[in-house]
Parts: C-alpha cells; sequence; structure tokens
C-alpha cells in the first residue's frame, strides 16, 4: 500500500527535513521519497489543512483491563483508541484479572496485538497477583517480551522493591515505582488541603509521595539500580529527584496528563470523571510540575488511560473508581492547558517518550520506516456523541483545539474521521 502525505510540515528534531513542509511518499511500510513536490496515481493521498507529521507518538502508561474486564473496551479497543488518539507505541499495565504476572499472559497481550498498527509493549507485574508479598517470575517474563515491570496503583515495600531491582538487573528489567503507600492514604479521595476541607473527604497529602520518593531513590542508590518513578504529582518530589539526578543515580520519573492538566478545584462538585490517582493538587503543584517537565527534571509524559463504564464513574464520590480514558484527547490537553507550545508538546511525546522508555528512534528521512503520528496542531473539535468514553471523559462537551488525524505504523494507516466544530 502507498500513501503520500501532501504538503505536510516535519516536526522532529532528528529529521534533516525538520520544521520544513514536504510531500512524503510511503510505500510498503517505508518511506520511499520526500521532496517538494510528489505525484502517484495509486497511493492513497492525504491532504488537508496544517497537515503536520511527526515520529510516532509513545504513551508508556495504559491500562485495557483485558483480560477480565472486557467490558471496558478491551485489548482491542484500547489499541483502536491509541492509534486514534495520535499514538504508535502504547506501554500496556497489568492490572487486568489474572494479573498479567506470568509468561503466558504476556504472551497473551502480544498476540492478541499482532497485525495491529499499534505496537503494544506489554508492562508485567513485579509481584504475583500484584499482591505485594512475592515476587513474580520476572525473567520468564521477559523471555517473552516483558522490559518493563510495574505493580501499578498497588503500593510495594522496601523488601520488595529491594529484590526486584536486584533481581532485574541480571537480565536489564526496568522496574516502574509509583510512589505512594497506605500509611497515609487508605481510603484517601482528594488532595490534602482545599480539597479534603471543602469536601469533607480524606485528604492524600503530599508528604507520602515525597516520601516514598526519597525511600525508592536511596534504595535504587543502596542496590546500584536504574528505577523509573512513575505519577509525580507533587512539587515537594521534584527536588529530591532532581538531587538524585545531579549526583549521578540513574532515576528517571514521568507525570500524568491530568496531573499536568487540573487541581483540585476541578473535584469541589464531586465531578468524578476527575477522581484519578494521584490525586490533583494545587495550582502551585501543577505548575511546579510543567517547569520540572520543561527543565528536564520530569523525563516522560504518560496519559494513564483507564477506561470505564458508566457504573464505575455515575456513583457517589467515594464509591467511584480512580482513573479517567486519556488516549483520544490527551494531545489537545496538553495543548490547551500546559501552556507549552506544540512543537515541544511533539517532541515530548515522540523523541523524549522513545528515549525513555527504550524504544528506537526512527528519524523521518527518505528509506526509513513509516512510524509516523500525522496530527493538526488548530483543528477545532469534539468528543464524538457516540464515542464509548464520552460520558467518563473530562473534556466531554468542550471544544478541544488540535488533534491526533492518526497514525501509520507497520504498513498500516489508521485515520481519524474529522468531524469538527467552529
Amino acid at each position: 500500500m502507498k500513501v503520500l502525505l501532501k504538503s505536510a510540515r516535519i516536526t522532529d528534531l532528528e529529521s534533516p527535513h525538520n520544521n520544513t513542509s514536504k510531500d512524503i511518499l510511503i510505500s510498503n511500510g517505508h518511506i520511499e521519497n520526500i521532496a517538494t513536490s510528489i505525484s502517484d496515481p495509486d497511493a492513497l493521498v492525504l491532504s488537508i489543512p496544517e497537515l503536520h507529521v511527526s515520529q510516532g507518538w509513545v504513551d508508556f502508561k495504559s491500562a485495557f483491563f483485558d483480560p477480565g474486564f472486557e467490558e471496558r473496551g478491551g485489548l482491542s479497543q484500547g489499541l483502536d483508541d491509541a492509534a486514534l488518539g495520535g499514538f504508535t507505541h502504547v506501554g500496556v499495565l497489568p492490572s487486568d484479572n489474572p494479573s498479567t504476572d506470568t509468561k503466558l499472559a504476556i504472551e497473551y497481550k502480544r498476540r492478541m496485538a499482532d497485525g495491529h498498527c499499534v505496537q503494544l509493549h506489554p508492562i508485567g507485574a513485579i509481584t504475583k497477583r500484584q499482591k505485594g508479598t512475592e515476587l513474580a517470575d520476572l525473567f520468564e517474563m521477559s523471555q517473552a517480551g516483558a522490559t518493563w515491570f510495574s505493580d501499578d496503583q498497588h503500593p510495594i515495600n522496601e523488601g520488595i522493591l529491594t529484590r526486584a531491582l536486584l533481581y532485574s538487573r541480571d537480565f536489564s528489567g526496568k522496574i516502574i515505582f509509583t510512589p505512594r503507600s497506605t500509611n497515609f492514604t487508605h481510603d484517601a479521595q482528594v488532595n490534602e488541603g482545599m480539597g479534603s476541607t471543602r469536601t469533607g473527604l480524606k485528604g492524600d497529602p503530599s508528604l507520602d509521595e515525597r516520601l516514598q520518593v526519597i525511600k525508592a531513590i536511596e534504595i535504587a542508590s543502596y542496590t546500584k539500580s536504574a528505577l523509573h518513578i512513575s505519577g509525580i504529582s507533587s512539587r515537594e518530589s521534584i527536588a529530591p529527584i532532581q538531587q538524585a539526578k545531579a549526583a549521578g543515580l540513574p532515576i528517571t520519573c514521568d507525570v500524568h496528563v491530568m496531573n499536568l492538566c487540573f487541581t483540585e478545584q476541578q473535584i469541589l462538585d464531586f465531578d468524578t470523571r476527575f477522581k484519578v490517582l494521584p490525586v490533583l493538587r494545587a495550582e502551585e503543584d501543577r505548575l511546579a510540575l510543567i517547569k520540572a517537565l520543561s527543565q528536564g527534571i520530569i523525563d516522560g509524559i504518560v496519559t494513564d488511560h483507564r477506561p470505564f463504564v458508566l457504573d464505575d464513574k455515575q456513583v457517589a464520590f467515594d464509591e467511584a473508581e480512580f482513573g479517567a480514558p486519556q488516549l483520544l484527547t490527551a494531545y489537545a490537553a496538553l495543548l490547551k492547558n500546559t501552556g507549552l507550545s506544540s512543537d515541544l508538546l511533539v517532541e515530548q511525546l515522540s523523541i523524549k517518550n522513545r528515549a525513555l522508555f527504550g524504544i528506537a528512534s526512527n528519524p523521518i528521512q527518505i528509506g526509513a520506516a513509516a512510524d509516523l503520528t500525522c496530527y493538526t496542531p488548530n483543528l477545532a473539535w469534539e468528543l464524538n456523541a457516540s464515542s464509548r468514553d464520552k460520558a467518563c471523559n473530562p473534556f466531554a462537551g468542550e471544544t478541544l483545539h488540535g488533534r491526533a488525524i492518526g497514525i501509520i505504523n507497520k504498513g498500516i494507516v489508521m485515520l481519524n474521521q474529522l468531524e469538527h466544530v467552529g
């Protein structure tokens, strides 16, 4: 199959064509030609106003809840959402039933993703059934294709973290640590501060996150192991990470889309669409996270995509599930709420996220494999009324600007229908 992108602005700092508008001809999954003007009668032509193209975007924290909770969409729907959100690579969390904690479970996810245009990267559980008491067979899962391991939202204690870091060094496994515990946060619902005071709900103190970050850094230093800390939400957690990096420790971290976009203000009327983990904190925290991301202290952005059915969310706030669907709206959400330019966000989602999560860079040049995201930074649009996750999405009913048009990857093209407003 041939695809011809017309007058596409190339946004790729690693490409010799960066910041130029070119025609790009793709044939058999590779870039055949890049020139000012190309014609090919056999090609599918994509020509839209303000078409941009970059290396494919990477999200490394999505939950598809498959197997076990297929009513939330499953792997197939999750991969479709990733593609329509502009992501060619997605790291899929082990929070399934049964948990993804065996070689067979890893193989199941890889098999289910065969033939899809999105590359699925299965994340294995650190402990059996994510119970936090006994290490899963990390090496066996690595043999099936898992490189990264996480217990997702489940806290893990110091002993388990130490053993996981030591064990994973033998086969270059990567441990993802979530900085939360149950010491302070059992049954916590919102940020400790204005959120808890105004709603009367139990508060989650930023102190807990900071303590967990410091603990994890000390254990990584003790074991001489690389560690990734996922879901930084508080300005108080930034300094110890910055200090660890300055000391030469191989510590990396990421931040969720929601914590870059929103604050505890959004939960004051008990809107469960904004009930997420980590909780939404103060405006000072949000601004500090954006600044730390710009400075490179925070290494990556992840969506923490978690689809739910209405019964999970349209209940009392303290009974609702934590999380929200994010893949379809992540780019527009960041563009609207962070103050960062489209080029900087695309650089983060493509080049920087690739480097962080060990996904090979694929500069846009003749002869390269086509692993591309097509997008436009100004298109006005709304979530389609028939969208499965509209009622649970924080952006339902809002006009958004900037949208992924779709992706080209593994010789497959998947594009959005461009309903738009304005």
